[in-house]
């Protein structure tokens, strides 16, 4: 397990099905992960049982966030290799439940991920995908040190309209010189 200051990052495991399914099909939600239809309780248990698939073939590394006091748990965080010769990845962050919103726990979740990426997997570079509209993910991200590189225009359709995805990454030691 991997530690922050107020979470921990840990296996999913299929106890966790009955907390996702609480809040994973919730619209908003759904919004900012650009999903606009809700899943079934088997295709969630699908995704936990792949997330060790996944892990144990080095393709991607997800992990539940759980409160570190509590063991509530609070969504997920996920790497996705890439380009293993080029040690790039790509991130992603979930906070299930809107009550768990902007109190710190996807900043520090953040935080623990890219410690482990780059001090455990030995990664050059993650980059992520955001929403414009969701400002609050966007400010975390900047605070962490991600750069805006770049925008796919009109790369989503949700609530009939189009909008665009913004890219963001980080590298190694621009992470490091920033956690010195």
């Amino acid at each position: 397990m991997f530690e922050g200051e107020k979470v921990r990052l840990r296996s999913f495991e299929l106890s966790d099905l009955d907390a996702i399914m609480e809040h994973w099909n919730d619209l908003e939600t759904r919004h900012n992960s650009g999903r606009a239809t809700p899943d079934s309780r088997q295709e969630r248990e699908e995704f936990i049982r792949n997330s060790w698939k996944l892990r144990s073939e080095g393709k991607a590394y997800i992990f539940a966030i759980e409160n570190k006091k509590t063991k509530e748990f609070l969504g997920h965080v996920s790497i996705y290799i890439q380009r293993n010769r080029a040690r790039s990845a790509n991130l992603g962050i979930f906070i299930y439940n809107k009550d768990h919103w902007d109190k710190g726990y996807g900043t520090d979740a953040m935080k623990v991920i890219l410690n482990f990426g780059f001090n455990y997997q030995n990664l050059h570079r993650m980059d992520l995908g955001v929403y414009p509209t969701n400002k609050r993910a966007i400010h975390v991200y900047k605070k962490i040190g991600f750069k805006e590189v770049g925008r796919k225009r009109e790369i989503r359709f949700m609530n009939g309209k189009y909008s665009d995805e913004i890219i963001m990454d980080i590298l190694q030691r621009e992470w490091r010189k920033k956690n010195e």
